[in-house]
């Protein structure tokens, strides 16, 4: 016979035996109803009813009556300490963390007969784990600037002690002792799905043995809550930068023509583009045409945001004509990027080609880019710190980005 080791397990089975009790009582009534319907006449009355209640109890009453106790369960105590499977299937549904922290941290210490206990989740961003204390029924976030170190010792050392980790083992060193007593822990239970740690629970007292086959099954279901969670926080994010990226090619497209044009006599050829890269061409009222290359060392949501706000400041600029000079330019990308708190490595290339088609001016910032002439690859015509001049020929002036080809400009009307 289960054990009723907590107040919202005791909640779960008054449910259901009020919900089955309810469920008999109305096929009692229904039962009663038939007999006081039927005509009188009828010889067999009592087995009309009976096989009617039968009929209607089996395809009626008890679809219905799950669905109650479902809901409340669902309502009343965290689908992940209920033993109905339509329950437990809701709660995956869901992706119910924050269920997780609210009813079932104080379960798992209760069913430890612990006072206090602490929680560690992973966070959506899959760097850090939040803490959450429980002691004498109160329940609070550890205000941590940084939460627990996802390379730290202990989460290493937990993750192969699926069935927990008691302090004082053989195998545990001096660090992952001090860490138990960080955590006023005597007892590790960890969240682990797919070989990734998803948390861990700590608790003061070390659980017994007939108790920690369902602390393990309760901790599978939470590893998986939090997975479904943070795995459907990914997909919604990408679905919302993948909109604006969508946005902003829109954006693009309607302020300026997708191939740069001729400057004088000068052709301009874009020669490849990567995902996470923004390459912009622009012309200013003045008549000079403008590119900007910038490269950003990490690809994701994050990422794509930064490139769709640097466009969008690009063209306010252009609009604005505060665009002077190459100078100006690099210094508007770079401040934007400081900005939105960008600290991550970028490769910026920023250019112009004068009205007339004359010359070429460029400034990079970045170690991977080079300028030469098509018939002479091995000979860098660009450096860094300064601001490059150079007059295109009829051989293809070539800048390229970590031995990739990006643009070319080629002087249709310059004779040899």
């Amino acid at each position: 016979m289960k054990t009723f080791f907590s107040d919202l397990r005791f909640v779960s089975s008054l449910i259901t035996i009020a919900v089955r009790l309810a469920a008999v009582f109305t096929v009692l009534g229904l039962y009663e109803f038939t007999i006081f319907v039927l005509p009188k006449e009828i010889e067999f009355v009592s087995e009309i009813a009976v096989l009617t209640c039968l009929v209607f109890g089996v395809f009626g009453i008890l679809p219905i009556q799950e669905k109650i106790s479902g809901f409340l369960k669902s309502t009343f105590v965290s689908e992940y300490l209920s033993d109905d499977p339509g329950s437990s299937r809701l709660a995956h549904r869901r992706f119910d963390s924050e269920g997780v922290i609210k009813n079932v941290f104080p379960e798992l210490v209760r069913l430890t007969n612990s006072n206090f206990g602490r929680l560690a989740i992973l966070r959506n961003d899959l760097t850090h784990y939040d803490l959450y204390t429980y002691a004498h029924k109160k329940q609070r976030k550890v205000n941590t600037m940084e939460g627990i170190n996802p390379r730290a010792a202990l989460l290493t050392y937990i993750l192969n002690k699926r069935s927990g980790a008691m302090i004082g083992e053989p195998d545990q060193n001096k660090i992952i002792n001090e860490d138990f007593v960080s955590l006023r822990a005597n007892f590790i239970l960890p969240f682990v799905f797919r070989e990734k740690l998803f948390g861990f629970l700590a608790v003061s007292n070390i659980p017994k043995d007939n108790v920690r086959h369902e602390l393990g099954f309760l901790a599978g279901k939470c590893a998986l809550a939090v997975h479904n969670h943070i795995l459907s926080s990914q997909i919604a994010e990408n679905k919302k930068y993948r909109k604006e990226l969508e946005n902003a090619g829109k954006i693009r497209k309607f302020l300026e023509s997708s191939e740069p044009p001729m400057v004088g006599d000068i052709k301009i050829d874009l020669l490849s583009q990567e995902p996470g890269e923004l390459l912009e061409f622009f012309q200013t009222p003045s008549g000079d045409f403008y590119f900007v290359f910038l490269r950003l060392s990490v690809t994701n949501a994050v990422s794509v945001l930064a490139l769709c706000y640097i466009l969008g400041t690009l063209y306010a600029s252009r609009l604005n004509e505060e665009i002077k000079n190459v100078l100006q330019l690099k210094s508007l990308v770079e401040d934007n990027l400081k900005e939105i708190s960008w600290t991550e490595r970028y490769d910026l290339a920023v250019g112009m080609v004068g009205k007339n088609g004359e010359k070429i001016s460029l400034r990079y910032v970045g170690k991977n880019f080079r300028m030469f002439h098509a018939t002479h690859p091995e000979r860098n015509l660009a450096s860094i710190g300064w601001e490059n001049m150079e007059t295109p020929g009829k051989d293809p002036l070539i800048l390229s980005w970590n031995d990739r080809n990006i643009i070319s400009f080629q002087n249709l009307g310059h004779r040899a």
